[in-house]
């Protein structure tokens, strides 16, 4: 019998090992079912990667498919034994019935190689579900982001308390930059003054700061009232009397290459909705979104009449428990623009956190 020598065996050994050397990427279910979801609301589900191989698993990337977000990991380094966290968010929004959505990671471990789609190879995360689809009066948390018009009344207190625009916030142009932390730079601001003669200038400011969708109302209050009368408007007392519009035309906005900040009554109006926060008193003075009034539940059948019909009218409360009944009873008291904001002030968190909410301080 023809012996090998050791130092042959111990060779091979080692070569073997070698080759079987590997990281490997593992997760318990890589398959997540969320069961039934009404649209509009957000799957939100933690996965929970390790590298149970014996080599350093390297993850080059992460890619979602449509419709689905995961957030940025703590770590693209794992050493044997160690694991990192990767939420994965999927909006339902004008999705139905049962759907599908992807995750991949791209990584050095071997087993998973797909020369088609990477240099790396990839590992599948799967969320998977039934999307039930909302009611015409639903509003998604998403759509009501992208509605989101901040309309920033500058004037001085008083006169804002004397009439102002239903859903307009009183910051007087002095103020202003004490709300830099609460004012996001990209949303949507329209400023409103008395008769137009302060907003450009104050607009000019913020866009100078970074505020890159700031604009004023031509004509300001005065030619809201002038042309709109009472509509959206709220006063102090029954006796309000709207600026005279005789022998006024209509102010237009210059061609917008000249202009480019200034919108007029029309195009504000086209803009306008009711945000009506229907909890308690207690409850909206601790935290509301920006530009709701506050009408409590109890006291939406009395008060209807301070709403406008033809106006776009979205009610919420704090996780959806009475605002779909609520937005149900307005359309059939005439309001055909009623809504209810799918998950309340609760989703609005859960989605975008503190942006558009105004908190007591």
């Amino acid at each position: 019998m023809k012996k090998v020598p050791i130092a042959v065996v111990i060779a091979c050994f080692a070569f073997a090992a070698a080759v079987f050397a590997a990281p490997q990427i593992h997760v318990e279910e890589p398959t997540y079912d969320f069961g039934t979801i009404l649209e509009g609301f957000v799957v939100s589900h933690v996965f929970v990667i390790e590298n149970v191989g014996d080599q350093v698993l390297e993850i080059d990337r992460v890619a979602a498919s449509c419709g689905c977000t995961a957030t940025a990991l703590a770590t693209d380094t794992l050493p044997p034994g160690e694991s990192v966290e990767l939420e994965v968010l999927i909006d339902t929004a004008g999705f139905g019935g049962r759907i599908g959505k992807s995750v991949y990671v791209y990584t050095n471990d071997p087993e998973y190689a797909d020369s088609s789609s990477s240099d790396r190879p990839r590992f599948t995360l799967r969320v998977v579900g039934e999307v039930l689809r909302a009611q015409p009066y639903h509003t998604s948390i998403s759509d009501m982001n992208y509605l989101f018009t901040l309309l920033v009344d500058v004037r001085d207190p008083a006169a804002y308390a004397e009439a102002h625009l239903i859903g307009a916030e009183n910051i007087p142009a002095a103020e202003l930059s004490e709300w830099a932390d609460r004012l996001p730079p990209d949303a949507l601001i329209v400023l409103i003054d008395q008769d137009g003669s302060q907003s450009p200038l104050v607009a000019q400011g913020l866009r100078g700061a970074g505020y890159t969708t700031v604009f004023y109302a031509l004509g300001g209050f005065d030619e809201w009232v002038r042309w709109l009368g009472t509509l959206l408007v709220q006063t102090a007392t029954d006796d309000f009397v709207p600026a005279d519009r005789e022998g006024r035309e209509r102010l237009v906005c210059p061609d917008r290459a000249d202009d480019p900040q200034c919108l007029d009554v029309t195009e504000i109006r086209y803009l306008t909705y009711v945000l009506v926060d229907v909890r308690d008193p207690e409850a909206y003075a601790a935290s509301h979104l920006f530009g709701a009034i506050n009408i409590p539940a109890t006291e939406i059948s009395g008060r209807a009449t301070e709403l406008a019909k033809d106006v776009l009218t979205i009610v919420y409360d704090q996780a959806n428990e009475q605002s779909d009944a609520i937005a149900q009873y307005l359309i059939n008291a005439g309001f055909l623009q009623a809504r209810s904001l799918l998950g309340g002030l609760d989703e609005w968190v859960r989605q975008y956190e503190s942006r558009f909410v105004l908190v007591a301080e």
